[in-house]
């Protein structure tokens, strides 16, 4: 067999970029070869994204430029497969519109992915698209080959798809119904994961809060996150994606005691208004999701709470938006993200009246984002002089970055150390400078000014 070199483009979000990982260790598996750049491509692979609008029109991009290499390259000479939840949402529509894709796959099916490159493509695209239904990797695929290095940091998925109905979201539309993986298989990723290089375990799921709650065995994140709390090596654990509706006492108990679980959570809020709340059907009231909020900052002093917010949804008043804006300053979010509402077709939210004009949603999402801006600097200042536990990922010599114990990847702010660091890890930083949530330090000896070392070195056994 001729060798096979495969170029993949992962968009959207980490569950997305896990997807991807599996389908490359999949194809390498099988022989394939692959590259950095799609020039040096037989066979490229555009992994799409069609959460909301602005990711249709990424994946969209992506595969033109895919089809004009392929054109570029003549007749039979390169392969183009398009998969994720775009493929998995608009499959026919792609299929009779761009007919230079030879093949068009759902999410999370690395098979058929292998299936559609060995087929015989004649006409019109393939189409290999299916029903969610799978457990997610639920199989010896969630362990990480014992002859490779993983990662540094990894993203390990929960669950997939979500039963919670906020009336906004299409991943049920795309993703299908809850459906959590087993325990053991779970723990057994995160063990050969951290036994092959990985220090930061990232747990991902459209809501990981719920995870369990489909196996009627007793499941919940609570025993999940005890069970990873009993794997013996150092590494941290960061929780993304926890819905406030679900979000228990047990389980901030679980993460409060914890020796892996880094002072960091991932609290999608989207609203503070009982009347939004309701439009939006997130479950949960305004004194709930402020209940849970105090109950956090309780358990754990010094953790970090990331949110995100959308503005501009159908019903939004000036008194809602003046509402989120006092709800936001009051708890001062460590890490927040603020959103424009992005009208999805076939969800209930499309349907409703008292649409919000683009420009007002905008300036709504600027005034929000001015305000955070503000308070997160001042609470960067704050980390001058303390040591805080970093994982550095790149760099040479003396110059690295990396990010904070209280940033997840690309969402979030950025270290930039200075000093000599032998190999990547997590490694103490003392804080120098701070802009924004970025900061600058240096790598120091854990044992130097202990007086100096902030309360936030925590999670305990970092180093």
């Amino acid at each position: 067999m001729p060798i096979r070199r495969v170029f993949l483009r992962t968009l959207g979000c980490p569950k997305n970029e896990v997807d991807g990982g599996v389908l490359a260790r999949h194809l390498a598996k099988m022989g394939f070869i692959f590259v950095n750049s799609p020039e040096q491509a037989d066979i490229e692979i555009v992994n799409t994204c069609g959460f909301i609008e602005p990711s249709k029109v990424e994946s969209l991009d992506a595969i033109w430029e895919a089809v004009e290499r392929k054109q570029a390259a003549g007749e039979g000479k390169r392969q183009l497969i398009v998969t994720g939840c775009l493929a998995q949402r608009y499959g026919q529509q792609l299929k009779n519109e761009i007919t230079e894709i030879d093949a068009i796959v759902g999410f999370d099916r690395p098979d058929l992915v292998l299936k559609a490159i060995d087929a015989s493509h004649t006409g019109a695209p393939a189409c290999w698209v299916e029903k969610p239904g799978r457990v997610y990797r639920d199989d010896a695929m969630s362990l990480w080959p014992a002859d490779q290095k993983a990662p540094l940091s990894a993203y390990v998925k929960v669950a997939d798809g979500c039963d919670n109905g906020c009336r906004y979201c299409a991943i049920p539309l795309i993703r299908g119904k809850l459906r959590s993986r087993s325990l053991t298989s779970i723990v057994g990723e995160i063990e050969s994961l951290v036994s092959a290089g990985t220090r930061e375990v990232i747990l991902v799921a459209q809501d990981t809060t719920s995870w369990g709650i489909d196996r009627a065995d007793g499941s919940d994140l609570a025993k999940l996150l005890g069970e990873i709390d009993r794997i013996p090596e150092e590494f941290w654990v960061r929780v993304m994606y926890a819905h406030p509706a679900f979000l228990t006492d047990q389980q901030i108990e679980v993460m409060a005691g914890s020796r892996h679980i880094v002072p960091y959570l991932d609290m999608p809020l989207q609203h503070a208004t009982d009347h939004m709340l309701r439009i939006m059907n997130r479950g949960v009231t305004r004194a709930q999701t402020q209940s849970r909020i105090d109950t956090l900052r309780r358990a754990r002093p010094g953790m970090a709470l990331r949110t995100t917010f959308i503005v501009g949804h159908p019903g939004e008043t000036e008194a809602d938006f003046e509402e989120l804006l006092a709800f936001a300053e009051e708890n001062t979010f460590e890490r927040m993200g603020v959103f424009t509402y992005s009208k999805e077709e076939g969800t209930p939210s499309a349907l409703l009246p008292g649409e919000v004009p683009v420009e007002l949603a905008l300036e709504r999402q600027a005034r929000l984002t001015e305000a955070f801006d503000q308070w997160s600097a001042d609470a960067s200042v704050d980390l001058i002089g303390k040591i805080i536990p970093c994982v550095l990922e790149s760099g040479s010599h003396d110059r690295w970055e990396g990010r904070s114990v209280y940033d997840a990847p690309e969402i979030d702010g950025q270290v930039t150390v200075m000093g000599i660091v032998d190999e990547p890890g997590i490694h103490p930083v003392l804080i120098e400078n701070a802009s924004g949530v970025d900061l600058t330090g240096r790598r120091v000896d854990y044992s130097v000014r202990p007086d100096r070392v902030a309360t936030i070195t925590e999670p305990r056994g970092a180093f």
